[in-house]
């Protein structure tokens, strides 16, 4: 129990030791509404066993490697096209549920709930299919008869996963964030593989993220050689959409003729690969902007150091603080985000405050 009470401290009790930090104080540019201090976390002992099993420190690594810093943006984050990107992710979650809801459904965003008028400039030339089960989903140190097991249990499911725009200006590669609670076990099953680009290694990253992103590699790169490669191309997705969107700019700068138009803006993402991949994107798709809220807990995972593989964040870090009543789970959603992101109160600056809390 001691190892868990210390698990709840540093992921479960994320809500209150922010707000006891300067790093809470110092964000500054929120409502009254959104600074008021949750009374207490309400994550149970359970969920974070589940979500922890091992121990691991959830604690971002130094941004450096091997003495060198990663590389910066050379292009300033866009808080008009940032609001764009979050409604695109929020309506990527419901293309996924009409979907389920209606397998007819041909995955056209016009006749979704949450398309508005603002997105006319827009056509949408893909929607990004993937099938689901227990052992694509991350499930990777199953044996044989375990994976036999896994898909009875869980039977492949097709899905939508995303969709992408064209535009006079610039094009947008979307992916959604989580739902269906196979996708959640990528989010907490923290084996590493190898990157391997022209047969170089490059770095390692998350098994279950690469292995999803695969499915879906040709779709992407096909939509992406569709687009005028003069254009800005934004690539999005909020939760585990930010780690597919990570794989996905990492796999176009590399092999569409896309690279110097890159833009990755996630949203909530967890981590996704160890420090030598960081720096290997970092140079390859220097214009990536992370957006998180500080009481969020999945950008805190999977921890920075666990069963001795180690994960670093990439690209240019946008916080706000909204305690979401104090419920570590509404911390994550994307109706959140989109209201922050719509209120401009992401910073990407945190001025230091002094705190009666040590």
């Amino acid at each position: 129990m001691a190892k868990l009470n210390r698990r709840k401290l540093l992921f479960g009790g994320i809500t209150a030791g922010i707000s006891a930090s300067a790093v809470a104080q110092s964000v500054h540019a929120q409502s009254a509404q959104s600074n008021r201090i949750p009374a207490k976390s309400q994550t149970t002992d359970e969920t974070i066993e589940a979500i922890f099993g091992a121990e691991g420190d959830s604690s971002s690594p130094k941004r450096t490697l091997s003495g060198q810093a990663l590389t910066s943006p050379k292009i300033a984050y866009d808080r008009a096209i940032s609001k764009v990107l979050i409604q695109c992710s929020q309506i990527g979650m419901e293309q996924f549920e009409k979907k389920r809801r209606e397998p007819r459904y041909d995955g056209s965003i016009r006749v979704l709930q949450n398309y508005t008028d603002a997105l006319n400039r827009y056509t949408q030339i893909a929607t990004f299919n993937v099938s689901l089960d227990a052992t694509t989903t991350l499930l990777t140190n199953l044996s044989a008869v375990g994976n036999q097991i896994a898909r009875r249990v869980v039977r492949p499911t097709a899905a939508f996963i995303g969709f992408a725009l064209t535009s006079e200006t610039h094009n947008i590669i979307v992916f959604r964030g989580t739902s269906n609670p196979k996708e959640w076990l990528a989010n907490f099953q923290a084996s590493q593989s190898d990157y391997v680009q022209s047969g170089v290694t490059r770095g390692r990253v998350h098994t279950g993220f690469l292995r999803l992103y695969n499915q879906l590699s040709d779709q992407v790169r096909s939509a992406a050689n569709r687009f005028n490669p003069a254009l800005p191309c934004f690539v999005v997705g909020h939760s585990l959409g930010g780690a597919l969107a990570t794989l996905a700019t990492a796999d176009l700068a590399q092999n569409s003729a896309l690279k110097n138009q890159l833009r990755l803006y996630s949203y909530a993402a967890p981590r996704v690969g160890d420090q030598s991949f960081a720096q290997f994107f970092s140079t390859i798709s220097p214009n990536s902007y992370r957006i998180i809220n500080l009481t969020d807990i999945v950008p805190t995972v999977p921890p920075a150091n666990i069963r001795g593989q180690q994960y670093s964040h990439t690209g240019q870090e946008w916080v706000f603080l909204d305690y979401a009543a104090g419920e570590v789970g509404l911390s994550h959603t994307i109706s959140l985000y989109k209201s922050a992101i719509d209120r401009q109160v992401e910073t990407d600056r945190l001025p230091t405050f002094p705190t009666a809390c040590q």
